[in-house]
């Protein structure tokens, strides 16, 4: 792929969380968004409720943590994952770390959305390329998986159907993702931690 359409590696399913972004914003602070999960009621669940995020590195896979909670939540086997369409908190921060950039996405023909643009390999998929607005970044609409920007301040890539995603983001708004309390959150070292399985697949 070029340059505009976010350099992103087309030979396969990578498991490094970098590989999730471009080589021009690898150089930036990362961190994992952990995105909710949904209960038998509808309602919106992180996993911090569960899973102590903090105490685990970014690798952490949702079926691993919890492995051994079901005897004592049975309720967590119930537990669905949000595939990409999180909570209005989440998508709230989201935005608020946007704020006025201006973005470009890659969004997965397997949608059903027709495509605008030539399609694009990413991961073993094929993508467009389009410009992100607002509305996709809403309580329950899927997130583009694959997000960057051309002043390589913020960029964000995951699996289809996520159950997190991975962001490298300049200082502030890494410090802003990171510290706020409407979102579960780890950083990323980029020489140690991968992108497991989402849980959505």
């Amino acid at each position: 792929m070029n340059e505009r359409t976010a350099e992103l590696d087309d030979s396969g399913w990578h498991t490094w969380a970098r590989d999730f972004v471009p080589p021009s914003h690898r150089d930036l602070p990362m961190l994992r968004v952990y995105l909710p999960f949904i209960d038998t009621d509808g309602s919106f669940v992180r996993w911090s409720q569960y899973v102590d995020v903090e105490e685990h590195s970014a690798s952490l896979s949702w079926f691993e943590a919890t492995r051994d909670l079901v005897e004592e939540h049975p309720g967590i086997d119930d537990l669905v994952s949000c595939m990409g369409q999180p909570d209005e908190f989440t998508a709230q921060a989201l935005r608020d770390a946007i704020g006025d950039l201006q973005l470009r996405c890659l969004r997965w023909v397997g949608y059903g959305e027709v495509p605008t643009t030539p399609t694009v390999r990413v991961h073993g998929e094929d993508y467009f390329e389009a410009d992100l607005v607002p509305a996709d970044i809403a309580a329950e609409r899927r997130i583009p998986e694959f997000v960057w920007d051309a002043d390589r301040r913020l960029a964000w890539g995951s699996r289809l159907y996520p159950d997190s995603l991975v962001i490298a983001a300049e200082l502030s708004i890494f410090r802003q993702l990171r510290n706020d309390p409407r979102l579960d959150s780890a950083s990323v070292r980029v020489d140690r931690d991968e992108l497991p399985p989402s849980s959505g697949d």
